[in-house]
């Protein structure tokens, strides 16, 4: 696959409804206007937000976020939690999250193995800041998400 980050294009967000889909209710904030996608097999990942708990000292970021995860015409929702990055500028990086939930369509069940390893695949990409992320950052990136 060849899933890219960039920011999405005006005609995209007018596309697949972008205004719409950030009315939906939120457990914090963060959307962002960026993405990683491979138009070819039609499959895009978004970041949809960041959760926050105000109770908790700091930010209150909780470490779980929920993800918009388009798959050959079927719109999920994937909430993941962070367990863990490690890595220096120059170093080889590696992060891992644990996915909590997602909402596969009944009809899509079968396929569940092909859509895990593709948003596996598009989270690898977005190596963990989209847009933000540098190729040469780091010399080597490893992504995992543990069912």
């Amino acid at each position: 696959m060849a899933f890219v980050n960039e920011y999405i294009p005006k005609e995209d967000l007018e596309k697949y409804n972008f205004a719409e889909l950030n009315k939906r209710p939120m457990k914090g904030g963060g959307t962002r206007r960026d993405w990683t996608i491979d138009r070819k097999a039609n499959i895009w990942l978004r970041k949809f937000y960041t959760e926050s708990e105000h109770t908790k000292p700091g930010l209150g970021l909780t470490g779980v976020s929920a993800w918009d995860f388009y798959w050959k015409g079927h719109l999920m929702m994937a909430e993941v939690k962070d367990l863990g990055i490690e890595g220096e500028r120059g170093q080889p990086c590696w992060q891992r999250k644990k996915l909590l939930s997602i909402n596969i369509p009944p009809e899509l069940e079968v396929q569940r193995p092909q859509i895990i390893k593709d948003l596996e695949a598009a989270f690898t990409e977005h190596r963990g800041a989209g847009v933000f992320s540098s190729q040469d950052y780091y010399s080597r990136y490893t992504f995992t998400l543990k069912l």
